[in-house]
């Protein structure tokens, strides 16, 4: 009777003796929530990334998609004692099949929804999908053993937990050299839990097959189905192709050669660099006050295509880019020089930091501080337009220094977020200006407590830059404009909802014109 030892999970018992690591059976259930753990974190990145580049993302965005794979954890937890164990092999190869494919299938997806005038479709159906596709299997097993083994909850807890954590480490240290090592770790980790459930030697061998294919054919495919839904869903010419497709450990950074030689910089999903319409928000922000006051030290906010910064630097002086992500720093650096000269120009630092920390343990003064950063549709970029980091700015600039920034959006009365932005800078420098090209379409701050230039000299500076058509607005206009509107604190980042809800609307009114 001694072989009568079995394991159990779900409703079915298995003869222990039958299980193919037989010197192993004590440590079957830890394997299982080891890599349970371990790969749950690893899906729960690529996900994240690429859904909310899918959803063009948001703060709303975000909150979305962590809702959907916790609710499909919940789903997991309450079936857990439903699912016989004869169908956890089935279900692990499906969840293995649909793990290694989902961007590209997500992605294709969303692109007929998009072709289709149906693009409002994808903020239900990916959420809807995402607890099922993506998180639900592994969250089976925890629960399950626990009624079926005897085994303590503090033990297989503790194993999921540090699997969790080595899952972490991989992330840290290895998604750095692409999404398809992570994906490589990943598979081991499920056709491990799957022999130990059981899987016939023979289906196990073609799950290795099929994943080292599928990888080997990975960056091909994934490079086609990015491009097609730049195509598809944003508008981008034909023979547009994707030169560089990466998660960074704070987004998910493209970018694109189009047809007539250009290229494109585009973070999860948004537009940060787009050809000649890139390059007027450059002159504008770089080139224009570089030409008004020939700054000597210059800092930069935020990388991107780095061509502002050349901008400035072709006119001497020396320029300092702060940007947080390593990555962004260097796409910007080696796809982008054709805009930004880093080859060439010797005037330049790039450093990787935050610039909130980077300006706090500073003592440099500038005479021209851009802010070339995101829109605010998350906290950590609205951050980057409130009174604080302004006043922080502002204690960098040199006696006769400026900052140049944009308000995200034209400053109208209607537009909360413009005259916010533009209250906040009222409420830290003396002088702001504000100019609406209309090459660009937005509006742009030009601040500071002495501003070496007129109004007249700044409109004549736009025009001989070959701005045609462009709205400005002095100190006192800008006030007007702005009247009773409360600047932005760390306090009162409600706005960023309001951008979120706001960009979510006009998303899904997208095909109903």
């Amino acid at each position: 009777m001694a072989d009568r030892q079995t394991l159990q999970i779900g409703q079915m018992r298995r003869p222990a003796s039958s299980l193919p690591i037989t010197g192993m059976r004590r440590l079957v259930p830890f394997l299982i929530v080891f890599f349970s753990g371990a790969n749950l974190i690893l899906i729960q990145w690529v996900l994240v990334r690429e859904m909310t580049t899918l959803l063009l993302g948001t703060e709303l965005v975000v909150l979305l998609i962590s809702i959907a794979y916790f609710v499909g954890v919940s789903i997991g937890y309450l079936l857990s004692r439903r699912i016989g164990r004869r169908w956890l092999a089935l279900i692990g190869t499906a969840t293995l099949i649909l793990h290694l494919t989902l961007p590209i299938t997500f992605r294709l997806l969303v692109a007929w929804l998009g072709e289709h005038n149906a693009y409002w479709a994808a903020f239900l159906l990916l959420p809807l999908l995402t607890p099922f596709v993506v998180s639900m299997f592994y969250s089976i097993f925890l629960p399950s053993l626990i009624d079926g083994e005897g085994l303590q909850l503090g033990s297989l807890y503790a194993t999921e937990l540090v699997g969790t954590i080595c899952g972490i480490g991989v992330l840290v240290f290895l998604s750095n050299w692409g999404v398809q090592l992570v994906y490589a770790i990943y598979s081991i980790g499920l056709i491990t839990v799957l022999i130990v459930l059981g899987i016939r030697r023979w289906l196990a061998a073609l799950l290795v097959i099929f994943s080292v294919v599928w990888l080997i054919a990975f960056p091909a495919l994934n490079n086609w189905s990015d491009a097609l839904w730049y195509v598809k869903l944003l508008g981008f010419p034909q023979n547009t192709t994707i030169l560089f497709s990466a998660y960074s450990a704070y987004q998910k950074v493209d970018v694109l050669q189009l047809p007539d030689g250009n290229r494109a910089l585009y973070l999860d999903g948004l537009e940060h660099f787009n050809g000649s319409a890139g390059i007027r928000l450059n002159v504008v922000i770089g080139g224009v006050p570089a030409a008004l006051i020939h700054p000597s030290n210059s800092l930069v906010i935020g990388a991107g295509a780095m061509q502002t910064e050349q901008l400035i630097a072709t006119g001497g002086g020396h320029v300092t880019t702060v940007e947080l992500d390593p990555m962004v720093a260097d796409v910007g650096a080696r796809y982008f020089y054709a805009y930004n000269q880093m080859n060439i120009l010797t005037n330049r630092t790039v450093v990787v930091d935050d610039a909130k920390h980077f300006l706090a343990n500073s003592n440099n003064r500038y005479d021209l501080i851009v802010g070339d950063t995101p829109a605010a549709f998350s906290i950590q970029p609205a951050t980057l337009y409130s009174v604080p980091f302004y006043q922080t700015v502002h204690d960098h600039l040199t006696p006769n220094g400026i900052f140049v920034g944009n308000l995200t959006s034209p400053l109208i009365p209607s537009d909360t977020i413009a005259t916010r932005v533009a209250a906040s800078l009222l409420t830290v420098f003396k002088q702001v200006i504000v100019i609406t090209p209309a090459s660009v379409g937005w509006s742009f701050a030009f601040a500071g407590d002495h501003l070496p230039f007129t109004v007249d000299q700044l409109q004549a500076a736009l025009r001989s830059s070959g701005e045609v058509e462009l709205s400005v607005f002095d100190t006192d206009a800008v006030r007007q404009l702005v009247g009773s509107t409360p600047p932005i604190t760390l306090d009162t980042m409600d706005f960023v909802l309001q951008t979120s809800t706001r960009w979510i609307q006009e998303r899904l009114s997208w095909g109903h014109d």
